[in-house]
């Protein structure tokens, strides 16, 4: 039988208190040993309001759902998530890579998605269970704000994708929200197509997207 992983300790129920996280409701950990049998000492903990990730060889990193930026690439076999990365990104700039993947970008993108000094964080596993719990903090908090600034008629920025409420922009190219029918993702690529299914703009590669559930969230509830 698995050993149980224990719930935050008083120092990490300290930082989620002083950032006002909320109630705790998850931890997972990163493996160690030769047979990746037991569970190491790096620990992520999702709170109802944001996140702490601990990891005594690399440092300590606590976000909230209301300023985070995350980045995900997702590595699958047979239609199942292999492994992943997720990319913590604070206000400032300052990011983290968790999960056994790689962000698999180059500078130059993540530049584009905000991200102004990066640290490889902890090979925490099991991204499955909590990758898809940190996008849908994402959009339960910034989703109603998002879309009250696209109503005000600001442009929101998804790294190098641009969405106001008339339309979405990627490499130069604009298309209208009253032209698309749907958005879909395929081969990692986010797709804008017209109501005979041709591609509007160039596919958008996932890993670069930030908030890539709110980028979707707020599509559909734009698109004709």
């Amino acid at each position: 039988m698995e050993q149980e992983i224990a719930g935050p300790d008083s120092r990490v129920t300290a930082m989620a208190g002083e950032e006002r996280l909320g109630a705790w409701r998850l931890v997972a950990a990163n493996r160690k040993g030769r047979f990746r049998k037991t569970w190491g000492d790096a620990r992520l903990h999702l709170y109802d309001e944001g996140l702490v990730v601990t990891d005594p060889e690399r440092g300590e990193w606590v976000f909230r759902w209301d300023s985070i930026s995350v980045l995900q690439n997702l590595s699958t076999l047979n239609g199942a998530v292999r492994d992943a990365a997720y990319t913590l990104i604070g206000r400032d700039g300052s990011a983290v890579t968790i999960g056994r993947g790689i962000h698999g970008l180059f500078e130059s993108k993540l530049k584009a998605a905000g991200v102004t000094s990066l640290t490889r964080g902890p090979y925490i596993v099991l991204e499955r269970s909590w990758g898809p719990e940190i996008q849908q903090g994402v959009l339960r908090t910034q989703g109603v704000a998002a879309l009250e600034r696209l109503g005000r008629g600001e442009t929101l920025a998804f790294g190098r994708v641009s969405v106001d409420r008339d339309g979405v922009s990627f490499k130069g190219k604009t298309a209208r929200w009253a032209e698309v029918k749907e958005v879909s993702i395929l081969n990692a690529l986010v797709w804008f197509n017209d109501a005979r299914g041709r591609s509007m703009l160039t596919g958008v590669g996932v890993p670069e997207v930030p908030n890539l559930y709110l980028l979707l969230a707020l599509a559909d509830q734009l698109k004709g």
